[in-house]
């Protein structure tokens, strides 16, 4: 007897099953941060185990797709960012009783929709429910239109990165 793959057991990538170009400005909730052996040493420095894999995944979620997905984690600021979540016993209880948002955003679009070497990850820690009320804002407007700056406080490229507090996001 022939046996297929389960797609409902199967994560599609970001990046390889799902394009760069479908997810900008979008947003997702994080569901789970594997950091694939990435250590950050003693002086901040982002150590990856093999230099041509992402420095970690994202699982994330999303009305504008069908299943969860891996984000791929590719600049090493960006890691830290979600370290800066993951690693403190206080943010994480602070993101269990809320939610924390990722949108791929970068500072320039290059081919494929890449964003070169700058970080293009930005992340906002909102009340639960807030990716749903975003979506089904005035009809779906945001699956058609993007307009993550309603929920996310600010968008740095350079300078002082953070991940964002936004306990009264406006739709």
């Amino acid at each position: 007897m022939a046996q297929g793959i389960d797609p409902s057991s199967e994560v599609p990538l970001i990046g390889k099953d799902i394009k760069w170009t479908d997810i900008v400005r979008q947003v997702f909730r994080v569901l789970e941060f594997d950091r694939s052996d990435t250590i950050i040493l003693e002086d901040g420095t982002v150590k990856a185990t093999n230099f041509h894999k992402p420095y970690g995944y994202l699982l994330v979620e999303s009305p504008i797709l069908n299943v969860k997905a891996r984000l791929p984690i590719g600049h090493r600021d960006d890691f830290a960012l979600a370290c800066t979540v993951f690693d403190e016993p206080k943010a994480v209880e602070v993101v269990r009783q809320n939610e924390l948002l990722v949108t791929y955003f970068p500072k320039h679009k290059l081919p494929f929709g890449l964003g070169g070497i700058r970080h293009g990850l930005h992340y906002v820690i909102t009340p639960k429910g807030t990716l749903e009320r975003y979506y089904e804002f005035n009809g779906d407007e945001h699956m058609r239109n993007p307009a993550p700056e309603k929920l996310f406080k600010r968008f740095a490229w350079d300078g002082e990165i953070r991940v964002e507090v936004n306990p009264t996001p406006e739709l």
